[in-house]
Formats: C-alpha cells, structure tokens, sequence
C-alpha cells in the first residue's frame, strides 16, 4: 500500500530508468523466432545512476532509506524523463458518465499505449471539458487513485472532450534490503551508492 511518501526531487533525480515489458522469445530449427507478450502493463524499473555524489545527498537518500525500511514501504517518485501530461485526453462525454480515470496515451503508428495515472502532484491539476478550465470541488472532484469525478449538473454533454494537464508521480519500492555506499579513491568527501534499484509497484 502507498502511503504517499514522496521522494525529494533532489534525490529522485539521480535515478535513471523506465518501462519495461515482457517477451519471450522461442526461436525454432529454422531460426524464425516467435514472440509471446507476458506482460499487458509495462513495469517502471529505475536503478540510482549517480557516481562521486556529495555526503548531502548520501545523507538525504540513506534517509529516506531508512524511513522506507527499505524494501518494506512502498513511495512515490519523480521520474525526470517523464512526470508530466499536458492537455491529455482522458475520455469522451456522454451525458451520463460522471467519473474518469487519468491516463497518459503513448502513441507511435497505430499501437497505442494507455497508461493508468493514479498519483497526480497536489495543486498541479488542470481539468477542461472543450477547452474550458473547470474548477476543482465545484465542478468535480479528484480521489487518491486520479479518478476525476464530475458533481452533479456539470457531467460533460454527448460528445464533450476532457482533456487534463497535471504533474503525476510513480509509486516504486526499493529492490531488497541493503544500502551499500562505498567512497571512490579514497576521497572521503564523495560517495557512489552501488546496486540501488526501485521498482513501480502495481496495485
């Protein structure tokens, strides 16, 4: 269970990584290889990236280390090279449906992506219907898992467009138990962090 816990950007932004998938592949005696997906939802795996890093920064992730008890809590993070939706569309009005998940669509040719957002940066979210700015609690509302509801009398017409801008997090756990810094030759004042991993958690 997430208990929103958010890693400080200061520290998130020294991890690297992203979605992965997974295929395996059978190949037979004619050497023509067959791909079986086994994974539907890509999994975000992030590895720390930094070396010679300062004793603040060591300070702040042992830290935040410690108060995760490491593998055991699961928190939220910041992923640099993707933490943003800009005028996304979420969904089509229908003159009944009141409730919409956010989401974030990857789209290269005609295999598109859709990307369940449950944790949106507090005070970050913008909600239109056609191109007009709702407001938050007086025309809908948002729940902890990026459901965006609409109150009654403002449920989007037949055919309206809702789109939402928004800064979103990633909740990740520590991959295992065990923080291991080392001081790189022999300079006491920098430090490399080895073998540190967080995984996306999928509720």
């Amino acid at each position: 269970m997430v208990d929103n816990v958010i890693m400080p950007d200061d520290v998130s932004i020294g991890f690297k990584g992203g979605p992965r998938f997974i295929t395996t592949k059978v190949r037979s005696v004619s050497q023509r290889t067959t791909r079986l997906p086994n994974a539907s939802v890509a999994r975000h795996y992030y590895a720390w990236s930094q070396r010679n890093i300062p004793e603040t920064m060591l300070i702040s992730l042992r830290s935040f280390f410690y108060d995760r008890r490491g593998d055991f809590k699961v928190f939220l993070m910041k992923d640099w090279a993707d933490f943003r939706l800009i005028d996304e569309q979420i969904g089509l009005g229908d003159g009944v449906q009141a409730a919409f998940q956010a989401t974030k669509t990857y789209t290269a040719g005609n295999n598109p992506y859709v990307r369940v957002i449950r944790h949106i940066k507090a005070g970050t979210l913008v909600v239109k219907v056609d191109d007009v700015e709702k407001t938050l609690t007086t025309h809908y509302t948002v729940g902890a898992t990026g459901m965006i509801t609409f109150t009654g009398g403002n449920i989007p017409a037949d055919g309206a467009v809702i789109t939402i801008s928004c800064d979103f997090y990633v909740p990740v756990a520590f991959e295992g138990d065990r923080f291991e810094p080392s001081i790189p030759n022999m300079r006491p004042d920098l430090f490399n962090i080895d073998d540190l991993q967080a995984i996306e958690d999928i509720p």
